[in-house]
């Protein structure tokens, strides 16, 4: 699942077909991504999007190692000490994870990866699968330099909900304790999380006001008014609700001269970061007050997302202007590399630009609707399943144009000497150029992955399955995915026989 876009030389690939064929996989691909979106979405919201990446993800990671791992099997040149290397990487990308919040940066790693593997589908397809050299596009790799700058990856901007609860007034306390409960999360002791509360396209003026302390209550966390520290106070009031406890109120609100009424209404995020004491957190106890003469029902959100580091600030005048001059000086690297092989790669730029806008467009729809009601993905879950779909119709487009394209010269002087021995590993994975093996296990694999996910997710499987079907979890797998297709990747010797290669498995 990993291809080689960018390479050393200069290789325009002669097309055998026209870019239509490429545009129709382009489209039935986003068609595809929006037909699942938009079902699972109906269904389960926010949560069905994480399950789906993960359902789908597995096939798509397992499918992708198995046709490389046969390189270091084989002892390809450079592939086992390349393994080593990149397992490095790998680790330290989870560790720095682990540490800190980069989901900005695993969403712009996959992207690249994204945009990286469609240049290669796209020459891939035009040459009927038969594209024996590596790719490279003049003014490709600046250009997604550009989209690095371009890009914003503060952490606030990918943070996932663990769970997302719309409430209306009618659910609110006038004077007193509110319950705000969802389904337990199993493994949350000692963990680290931030809820926030908005009102999405509010009207009016103020109608419900909580509570905030000036004192520093609460040494696991601290106040976020629109995901900033607020100078005004250091924690909101609030109390943990776990699956064990009683619906009982707690008992009194804290003491009124160490208090501040926080608005909830305007626009704005009213939240806070704290440490999960317990397991099977359920719900938290939010003070509530109806202010005099509100009139009119507001629409509130909750979320619940984990937190292991402060939001980053926006860039300050400076970096923004420094970040203008940037973006400034590689749009020229771009136009002087791409320019004087414009004509030869101009059906490769139209291509991608339809491309390119398509996402742009869809970033659009998904930002106009975001307090619509509707639960829309954010941009870098449509990017993964996009993926996930655009390596299907490839591969199945490859098995098509495989078993009705004649053999090659080179392909029947191979028969006629005789077929070369091969391991065991090399003959499972030659049975999969069959169209109807492989469709079985893709459909075996994804029906497996479906099952597992919607065990732990739906009908509480046992906690351990967080650590394959959780989405948090599955992040590091999608890291290791991307890093391992950045693989050395050698042109066979044409006295060498063709080695197996099925749908996910880019020729070298």
């Amino acid at each position: 699942m990993s291809s080689q876009a960018v390479a050393e030389k200069l290789v325009v690939p002669s097309a055998q077909t026209s870019m239509s064929l490429p545009l129709r996989n382009l489209c039935l691909t986003f068609l595809l991504t929006l037909i699942v979106i938009a079902i699972i979405g109906s269904v389960w919201g926010t949560a069905g999007y994480e399950m789906l990446i993960v359902s789908m993800g597995w096939p798509h990671v397992i499918l992708g190692f198995l046709f490389y791992f046969g390189k270091v099997l084989r002892g390809e040149w450079r592939a086992r000490s390349s393994f080593l290397l990149l397992a490095l990487v790998t680790l330290a990308l989870w560790v720095t994870h682990y540490t800190y919040t980069i989901t900005g940066f695993i969403a712009l790693y996959f992207t690249y990866h994204v945009f990286r593997d469609e240049v290669f589908i796209y020459f891939q397809t035009r040459a009927r699968h038969r594209l024996r050299d590596a790719v490279y596009v003049a003014g490709f790799v600046p250009f997604i330099l550009l989209m690095f700058v371009v890009t914003d990856p503060r952490p606030q901007h990918y943070r996932q909900d663990l769970r997302r609860i719309e409430l209306t007034d009618a659910q609110f306390s006038n004077d007193g304790w509110t319950l705000i409960s969802f389904e337990p999360i199993p493994y949350s002791k000692g963990r680290d999380f931030y809820f926030y509360l908005q009102t999405p396209n509010a009207q009016g003026g103020q109608a419900y006001t909580t509570l905030a302390t000036t004192s520093d209550t609460r040494a696991d966390g601290e106040i976020r008014i629109s995901d900033r520290k607020w100078a005004d106070a250091s924690d909101l009031v609030f109390r943990l609700h776990y699956a064990a406890d009683q619906d009982a109120r707690p008992d009194e609100l804290p003491i009124s001269d160490r208090t501040i009424p926080v608005a909830l209404t305007g626009g704005h995020r009213v939240g806070q970061t704290f440490t999960a004491q317990r397991d099977n957190l359920a719900g938290l106890w939010i003070p509530t007050h109806r202010a005099a003469g509100a009139d009119g029902a507001a629409r509130y959100v909750f979320h619940l997302t984990p937190d292991t580091s402060l939001p980053l600030p926006p860039l300050s005048p400076t970096l923004k202007g420094l970040r203008l001059a940037l973006v400034a000086f590689l749009l020229l690297i771009v136009l002087w590399k791409a320019l004087p092989q414009f004509n030869q790669n101009r059906s490769f730029w139209i291509y991608f630009a339809l491309f390119l806008a398509i996402f742009a467009i869809s970033q659009k729809v998904i930002k106009a609707g975001a307090g619509s009601g509707y639960e829309f993905p954010i941009m870098f879950q449509l990017v993964v399943v996009f993926h996930y779909w655009s390596w299907y119709v490839f591969s199945f487009d490859k098995l098509l144009a495989m078993s009705r394209a004649p053999a090659s010269v080179s392909e029947r002087a191979q028969h006629a000497r005789g077929t070369p021995q091969v391991s065991l590993y090399d003959r499972m994975i030659g049975s999969l150029r069959s169209l109807p093996r492989f469709t079985a296990l893709v459909i075996a694999l994804n029906l497996i992955s479906v099952a597992g996910v919607l065990w732990y997710s739906r009908f509480h499987g046992p906690d351990t399955l967080r650590y394959v079907f959780d989405y948090s979890y599955f992040l590091y797998f999608l890291v290791f995915h991307v890093t391992f297709s950045f693989a050395p990747k050698q042109a066979l010797p044409r006295t060498s026989p063709p080695l197996p290669a099925v749908g996910m498995a880019p020729v070298a």
